[in-house]
């Protein structure tokens, strides 16, 4: 294999369970039956849930409502195809006659789903993975450039970042759909795999499935999350004000409707005589300290709620990287199987279905995470606590109802 041409004619390995492994098929199958899918039970109810919290009021109106909304959308997507991808071949494996009664659905599946839900799921993964990524540096710049994010952190601006990216990433996994698939039409109509470029270690092969997809997927990506949410705990442990007060457009309305204007040395002035600057000193203290306190607390009000966002997305990072850890081993071990010129082993078939259950955990803890972060679970909990409390007691006093609590901090991410 010294020169380039066994890269025509080497074949990759191939390696189906449920015909080489028959051991292997009923372990994967059982992890799949008792952990994989009730885990996408919980994934789809918990995500759901956070979709209703999001949409929810008090609602957010910066670019983070539209990103953390791609991300929820994408949670499910993620949970859906993955689980399509692995439980629909387990269940037609056991459909395969006319007189079974999901034959009808399983042919569909072998005819048009069997190639190209691997290759839907790995371009929902990508778009995954870069979602995080994209909120990772949304936070940092939000928390370290307060004044500026202020203004410029808009809905439409994030709508724009993320079709761009999810441009660019569908236009990166085009390969896969149009060189790796073929459309037939004899005998019938099915999708089937081009062997040139699935099975036969071709430059292409080599190239995507070896290089690019691996760094652009998992090392790229991991980087950028760690290395930005380093810098947002930096920015955090400086300070938690997030500095809204710093430029604030009502102020210095109400600075220009008094006739205040800054001298050469930084102190205010009218250009009249100081006796024409105390004529009205109570109407002008009357008329701005109910805005200067208006404003004071919607600026603490809106730093509580980038904290509490900042947190729950560093928490959301954090468990992302734990937890698709096992990913990038396995692609190290890909690598060195390659260089050794060795098929994978039985192990390296169970960690990789492991990392998959794993992934599918990442994307319900997600939501779990922006449901706690929120105060409507905090208020429902002390709502449970003073009525367990109130059970316990002697008092005859009915417990408070969560409509009629008032509360003045809101909802946040």
């Amino acid at each position: 294999m010294t020169d380039t041409a066994w890269w025509d004619t080497s074949t990759a390995c191939y390696h189906e369970p449920i015909v080489h492994d028959h051991e292997l098929y009923f372990q994967l199958s059982t992890i799949n039956i008792y952990i994989l899918l009730p885990l996408a039970v919980l994934g789809l109810f918990f995500n759901a849930s956070a979709l209703i919290c999001l949409y929810s009021p008090p609602k957010i109106t910066s670019g983070v409502f539209i990103y953390l909304k791609a991300l929820l959308i994408l949670d499910h997507c993620h949970i859906i195809i993955t689980s399509a991808t692995i439980l629909l071949p387990q269940l037609c494996d056991k459909h395969h006659s006319k007189e079974h009664l999901f034959y009808q659905y399983c042919m569909v599946e072998r005819r048009f789903l069997k190639y190209t839900l691997p290759r839907l799921e790995s371009t929902v993964n990508l778009l995954h993975v870069w979602t995080i990524a994209s909120l990772s540096i949304h936070r940092y710049w939000k928390i370290s450039r307060p004044v500026v994010s202020r203004f410029k952190d808009t809905a439409s601006r994030a709508r724009t970042v993320l079709l761009i990216m999810f441009t660019v990433i569908i236009a990166f996994r085009l390969p896969i759909f149009f060189f790796e698939l073929e459309f037939k039409f004899k005998p019938f109509p099915r999708i089937l795999r081009r062997p040139e470029t699935t099975e036969l270690l071709s430059p292409y092969r080599v190239v995507y499935h070896t290089f690019l997809d691996p760094i652009l997927s998992n090392f790229v990506p991991f980087v950028w999350m760690c290395v930005f949410s380093i810098l947002t705990l930096i920015e955090i442990a400086k300070s938690r004000q997030f500095g809204y007060a710093q430029f604030n457009p009502e102020s210095f309305a109400v600075s220009n409707a008094m006739g205040f204007k800054r001298n050469s040395y930084g102190s205010r002035s009218t250009g009249r005589n100081s006796t024409d600057i105390v004529a009205k000193p109570k109407a002008s203290l009357t008329f701005t300290q109910p805005l200067t306190y208006l404003r004071k607390r919607a600026d603490s009000i809106r730093q509580k709620q980038e904290f509490r966002a900042t947190v729950s997305i560093i928490v959301i990072i954090i468990l992302y990287l734990l937890l698709h850890s096992l990913q990038v081993y396995n692609v190290i071990r890909k690598w060195q199987l390659i260089l050794m010129e060795e098929c994978p082993t039985r192990t390296d078939y169970i960690q990789s279905h492991i990392s998959t259950v794993l992934s599918m955990l990442s994307a319900t803890v997600n939501a779990f995470v922006f449901i706690a972060f929120t105060n409507r679970l905090r208020h429902y909990v002390q709502m449970l606590i003073r009525k367990t409390s109130r059970s316990f007691s002697s008092s005859s006093e009915p417990p408070l109802s969560p409509r009629t609590t008032i509360s003045t901090d809101p909802m946040i991410v």
